[in-house]
């Protein structure tokens, strides 16, 4: 979702995810919801990657097939999860992907969802996640330059492998998401953005100092407009799970439902305003509703496209 930036203004920058906590099937009326975001004038789109219950649309293809069939709409992962992935393989889909949406991706991992099951289908161990992202992103970003890389590391190693194709951009920037102590300071150490979810804007604004001292520890500057966040919208409180949903209120015991749950146009514009407050300047909205493309349609002039309009400002650099 990055932009230039102008005038001290940061743009602010809007997609919508596919939301497996929407009531009723969504994939009906997915077509649907892709053109409307197309039309409208949302940011971009995006899938999450768990194979189970809690997903959706495996992304890589669906991306591809939605590439197809729109022109402006850019196409994200919210996340991909990289332990279950071959960095090579990987690189080479997503340069792909990059290649065919003429340079729409926005790619995002991360560690995936922490279910036993679902770790134990690929033979990924919990305790090697982190690392294995890592890692992951390293030989990743190697890759996309186009010129031999020989790795020999902890989890693959190989040797003269040439990229083809690869991406659009020079520098493919890819982001990650997670909130513990230790996601966070691998962000600082080796993500170009965070894309938050299941956290609230106080949380959030904590997350993106402990980013920015790690970063600086590393050596490196994230850019300020470079941290998004992930939240759910509904157009009344009928279409809202019901308490104690597995994913909306066990996933986070103790997050409330008000600080990334938002009911209606006017307070889903306050949420996004108590994010921007913090220094968040990109969104992932997951509509929750029987009609997502009606919700989004009447959602987006009241409560998204002025605050696009409007940009974050930011302080001007001392002289």
């Amino acid at each position: 979702m990055t932009e230039e930036r102008s005038s001290g203004r940061l743009s602010v920058r809007v997609g919508v995810g596919l939301s497996p906590l929407a009531p009723g099937p969504p994939y009906p009326a997915f077509w649907e919801m892709v053109e409307a975001l197309e039309e409208i004038g949302y940011d971009s789109l995006w899938l999450n990657d768990s194979p189970g219950r809690l997903g959706t649309l495996a992304p890589l293809p669906t991306l591809a097939a939605v590439a197809a069939r729109t022109e402006r709409l850019k196409l994200g992962t919210n996340v991909l999860a990289l332990p279950h992935r071959h960095p090579v393989v990987l690189a080479r889909e997503l340069a792909t992907l990059d290649v065919l949406s003429a340079g729409r991706l926005l790619p995002a991992g991360g560690l995936g969802v922490d279910l036993p099951r679902e770790l134990a289908a690929t033979g990924v161990v919990k305790a090697e996640r982190g690392p294995r992202v890592e890692e992951s992103v390293a030989v990743m970003k190697r890759l996309w330059g186009g010129e031999p890389v020989t790795h020999s590391g902890r989890y693959w190693s190989f040797a003269d492998v040439v990229l083809h194709p690869t991406p659009t951009r020079p520098r493919l920037e890819f982001w990650l998401g997670g909130r513990a102590p230790a996601a966070l300071r691998r962000i600082g150490r080796v993500g170009d953005g965070w894309l938050a979810s299941f956290a609230g804007p106080e949380e959030v604004g904590e997350g993106i100092a402990t980013i920015r001292a790690a970063a600086a520890d590393a050596g490196r500057v994230i850019d300020e407009d470079h941290y998004g966040a992930t939240i759910f919208s509904a157009p009344g409180e009928a279409e809202l799970p019901p308490p104690g949903h597995p994913l909306l209120d066990q996933l986070r015991p103790g997050l409330a439902r008000s600080d990334h749950v938002a009911v209606g146009a006017a307070a889903t514009r306050a949420l996004l305003e108590r994010f921007l407050a913090v220094g968040v300047t990109k969104f992932v909205l997951n509509p929750l509703s029987r009609d997502p493309a009606d919700w989004l349609r009447r959602l987006y002039p009241a409560a998204i496209e002025p605050l696009e309009r409007a940009g974050l400002s930011v302080p001007a650099a001392a002289g």
